[in-house]
């Protein structure tokens, strides 16, 4: 019975590592008109439905910290201006958002908001963290992963590497006989 908690215990923390690591890294897609989003540190893939630019701003949320966005396909890299002072204090940075798809790229900042104030549609798809972030992310989960069938495992005194051993032995035994 001990064992069976153990085990069970490993399965709802790898069933967990699981759905975070899921959440984590899955894009979230907003789409409409007058909306506000959070971004995060990765890229953001923004479609302007209309035919003519609209404007966004990037504001950072309750605790003021600086942030950087960059877009190769719209000439962007700006630098955060601060506004406000004391804790009212936030940063911002406001730009033209041509129509059709453009990419954008939050640096060195967090907890930034990408809000539309136009009555333009616009579609986003947003990757909560940077590539490199990602594959850290998953590389610690799959780890972890391994760890808890590891665990598993040794409770149940690895069984399952003998029961594997007779199942290749009896297949080595009648293919021995179907060539012979």
């Amino acid at each position: 019975m001990k064992n069976k908690i153990k085990i069970v215990a490993a399965v709802l923390v790898m069933a967990g590592i699981a759905y975070w690591t899921f959440m984590s890294v899955w894009p979230s897609i907003y789409s409409g008109a007058g909306i506000m989003f959070p971004v995060g540190s990765g890229p953001i893939v923004v479609t302007n439905t209309g035919s003519q630019p609209i404007p966004i701003e990037m504001r950072s949320g309750e605790r003021a910290v600086s942030f950087r966005v960059v877009s190769a396909e719209i000439g962007l890299a700006e630098t955060a201006a601060r506004q406000g002072s004391g804790s009212s204090a936030y940063y911002t940075v406001n730009f033209e958002l041509p129509p059709g798809q453009t990419r954008l790229d939050v640096t060195r900042g967090n907890n930034v908001n990408l809000i539309s104030r136009s009555e333009t549609r616009i579609e986003a798809v947003v990757t909560p963290m940077s590539a490199g972030t990602q594959r850290n992310v998953l590389i610690m989960a799959a780890a972890a992963m391994l760890i808890g069938l590891y665990y598993i495992s040794r409770v149940t005194q690895h069984r399952w590497i003998a029961v594997l051993r007779s199942k290749l032995t009896k297949n080595e035994l009648q293919q021995k006989e179907t060539t012979a």
